[in-house]
């Protein structure tokens, strides 16, 4: 491969190396050992020996974890940086690449950061960081780089489709005029198949139209944006709308490092459980024992999920604090008060009334519900408090027993205790990225391009959270290899 001369050690006429200019611990030193060990042949596959050389991808690489890990996420920032600062001056060995290079190296390589991820997560487990007898998971929504304004529904979308057509005519009919009086007044040498520049913006801005209400036709979202079409509107704090993409993290409860992670353009959470877990054993060669939640990742399918694997999981589902607190009209009629009687397959309602299983209600793709009946609620005094139908009924998912079982384990001390654990585990990660490093908006557009970025921000992390370890800031006593 032909690469520009790439040499850190490099001495200056005094006794100085480019080394020398930071502390000894300090974080562009253990994002340079860091990125020095890390497997980057299919990184330098993607070079051709033809051509001028280019920028050592080890440099790039460094400039850009360490500008996510201070926060710095701009090619033009991180490009200044690279004239100004002395960490960056230090992993850059003074090259100054512009932020055009810079910004194509990011977009041109999203491919290769979760292989990066996964190779530095090995090495946290490698270094004794990682100990997955617990993790917690945790969802974030992610601004896109795109305006609500930008966001149309279907019935705007041909609106507009027929604005547009109205303007492209308009444009047509005084290009033709326009050309009929040049023609008179410079005879015919200006070519009449000359397209107005003005006409090209028009169809091209129609055929975003047009591409856009395709898209929409094709998946099950009622709007899309035309600035970044794989975004979704997502409620954020304050309920406002937002494009945006919805950033999974698996947080390991040791050290506090990311052991897995995803993004999505769902708002919902509860369908990343399954595929954090399995990026955790993936990631790491290990099964977590414990999983730590919020409801939004309750569901049948995920405790399902959990007992199948073997995982002891502590999720609450939406509706257990209002059962736990009795913030229902009448608590001491909700479903959970009725007794089941296992050798008859009936309930007995607090009132002592009896509901008999009267049959199945078939579901696709999912479980029958079982449906029970009381037959004796007439004459019962507090049927008002019980039911406004006729007869109180009873809808049982036969996975209904994972969802008690899951309850009952989060009312005991040690399942509350469990349970507190995942607030200072996994919500200072997002608390960190978003308000220290300044990373509530993704600056790439497109899913793929989003999970991308959104990988580097988790690398930033574990390398931040490497730098601590290795310290000694934290409660390890291992000294930094800087050091020695």
């Amino acid at each position: 491969m032909s690469f520009k001369e790439y040499n850190q050690n490099q001495s200056f006429l005094l006794p100085l190396s480019l080394y020398d200019f930071l502390p000894k611990g300090h974080l562009a030193h253990v994002i340079n050992d860091v990125v020095n060990e890390l497997d980057l042949k299919g990184l330098y596959m993607k070079y051709s020996d033809l051509g001028c050389s280019a920028y050592h991808p080890q440099m790039m690489l460094k400039s850009l974890f360490y500008g996510y890990a201070t926060g710095e996420r701009s090619s033009r920032v991180i490009a200044h940086r690279l004239k100004s600062d002395v960490a960056y001056m230090y992993l850059v060995a003074l090259q100054q690449p512009d932020f055009r290079t810079i910004n194509r190296f990011r977009k041109d390589n999203i491919d290769i950061l979760k292989g990066l991820f996964v190779q530095i997560v090995m090495l946290c487990v490698e270094m004794g960081m990682v100990s997955l007898g617990t993790i917690a998971i945790d969802g974030t929504k992610l601004k896109a780089n795109a305006s609500y304004r930008k966001t149309k529904r279907g019935s705007a979308l041909d609106e507009e489709l027929v604005e547009i057509d109205r303007q492209i005519e308009s444009i047509l009919k005084a290009c033709d005029e326009t050309d009929k009086r040049e023609d008179e007044e410079m005879g015919e040498d200006k070519s009449p198949y000359e397209v107005c520049p003005e006409l090209k913006d028009k169809k091209k801005f129609r055929e975003r139209l047009q591409s856009a209400k395709e898209k929409l036709l094709n998946r099950k979202s009622k709007d899309i944006n035309l600035s970044d079409d794989e975004a979704v509107t997502m409620l954020h704090k304050g309920y406002r709308p937002e494009p945006s993409y919805n950033g999974q993290i698996a947080v390991d409860g040791e050290n506090g490092v990311i052991v897995a992670a995803t993004l999505t353009n769902n708002p919902a959470d509860y369908e990343a459980l399954k595929e954090l877990i399995e990026d955790t054993e993936t990631n790491t060669g290990d099964r977590p024992m414990e999983v730590l939640a919020d409801s939004g990742f309750s569901s049948y399918e995920n405790l399902e999920y959990l007992e199948e694997k073997g995982i002891e999981g502590y999720i609450p589902d939406q509706k257990m604090e209002s059962i736990r607190k009795g913030t229902y009209r009448h608590p001491e009629f909700h479903k959970n008060r009725f007794k089941y009687n296992e050798t008859t397959d009936s309930y007995t309602c607090p009132m002592e009334k009896f509901l008999a299983y009267t049959g199945l209600m078939k579901r696709e793709g999912k479980p029958d519900i079982r449906i029970y009946k009381c037959n004796d609620c007439l004459g019962c005094e507090r049927k008002e408090e019980c039911t406004k139908a006729e007869y109180r009924t009873i809808s049982l998912d036969p996975r209904e027993y994972l969802m008690q079982k899951m309850r009952d384990r989060l009312d005991t001390k040690e399942g509350k205790k469990k349970y507190g654990e995942r607030k200072y585990l996994v919500e200072p990660v997002f608390g960190d990225m978003k308000y220290n490093r300044n990373m509530r908006v993704l600056l790439l557009r497109g899913k793929l391009k989003a999970k991308g970025e959104f990988l580097m921000m988790c690398i930033a992390h574990n390398l931040k959270k490497i730098r601590k370890y290795l310290t000694g800031i934290g409660n390890s006593p291992i000294p930094c290899p800087i050091e020695a």
